[in-house]
């Protein structure tokens, strides 16, 4: 047996041993240099035009991370430089960064983020048509209620600084009618006559909103306003034909005002289906840049 024969096996510089060595080494130094190859497509997000979109992003990082703790929206905008999340341009540069991030911690597995539902070109465009078509209508139905709902109450709070006068009752009453649920409607009808400037008129009107609106009124509201009482008469100065018993505020008949939140939500579809046309358009010349 030679006598080199323990030196030889107790030797660290056996050449298998040594290859081995070598080989670990590249596949760390691999490992080290991993390219995270993950894009914005990867992400379930169809318009980046908002901070809720970044969070994506955050959320596949910390779902990934090899740091102990998470981290926020907010570190990854300082980092990448981005303020807020309006445009892909600005999702890629948080991206970039998050991605920076993860291979700075030596990430060499990850998980890629949920798949996006690929929408296609034509179905964005009829939704964006079907959307502005609701918008369009509610919006129209909504104004053109608010015009004839609207003007009187206007009328109404134009007659504050209408002159008074005494009056007196003519005539009243209390029309009824039966809607289709089996209700029953009751319209407060007056006839009264008045003195302005040493001229004698007559009038009907109680106030413009109330006059075009039955919903206020019970079966006996004509008890108020018996023939022969004597009222105070608000006359327009300008038109001395025009009066009314209620003037202002009081004459405002708060029931027809449930039309005023429609319009509002008109405003709020309007604006939404704008920002979502601008997101569609621009995710479209995006992806064919």
């Amino acid at each position: 047996m030679s006598n080199n024969f323990w030196d030889e096996q107790l030797s660290g510089d056996d050449p298998k041993n040594e290859a081995d060595k070598s080989s670990r080494k590249r596949i760390d130094s691999t490992e080290h240099n991993v390219n995270i190859n993950v894009t914005l497509d990867d992400f379930p997000v169809n318009n980046w035009d908002s901070d809720n979109d970044g969070q994506e992003i955050v959320h596949w990082y910390n779902d990934n991370r090899m740091a102990e703790d998470e981290k926020t929206l907010d570190f990854f905008k300082s980092g990448s430089g981005v303020r807020s999340i309006y445009s892909r341009s600005q999702a890629q540069k948080l991206l970039d960064f998050t991605i920076h991030t993860l291979e700075q911690e030596g990430c060499t597995v990850w998980n890629k983020p949920q798949e996006t539902i690929e929408i296609h070109p034509g179905a964005s465009i009829i939704g964006l048509l079907g959307g502005w078509t609701f918008a369009g209508i509610w919006c129209t139905a909504s104004f053109v209620a608010l015009f004839f709902v609207g003007g009187p109450v206007l009328a109404d709070i134009g007659t504050s600084d209408w002159n008074a006068t005494d009056g007196v009752i003519l005539e009243s009453g209390v029309d009824t009618s039966s809607d289709g649920e089996g209700g029953t409607t009751y319209c407060l009808w007056i006839e009264y006559q008045y003195t302005y400037d040493n001229e004698t008129y007559d009038g009907d009107v109680l106030s413009f909103s109330k006059d075009n609106s039955c919903s206020s009124w019970s079966e006996d509201a004509d008890e108020d306003y018996p023939a022969g009482k004597e009222i105070t008469v608000y006359v327009n100065p300008d038109n001395p034909y025009d009066a009314v018993l209620e003037t202002g505020i009081s004459g405002v008949d708060f029931v027809v005002c449930f039309i005023l939140p429609f319009p509002l939500i008109g405003i709020v579809l309007f604006v939404s289906m704008l920002r979502s046309t601008f997101g569609v358009v621009s995710s479209f010349f995006n992806v064919h840049q």
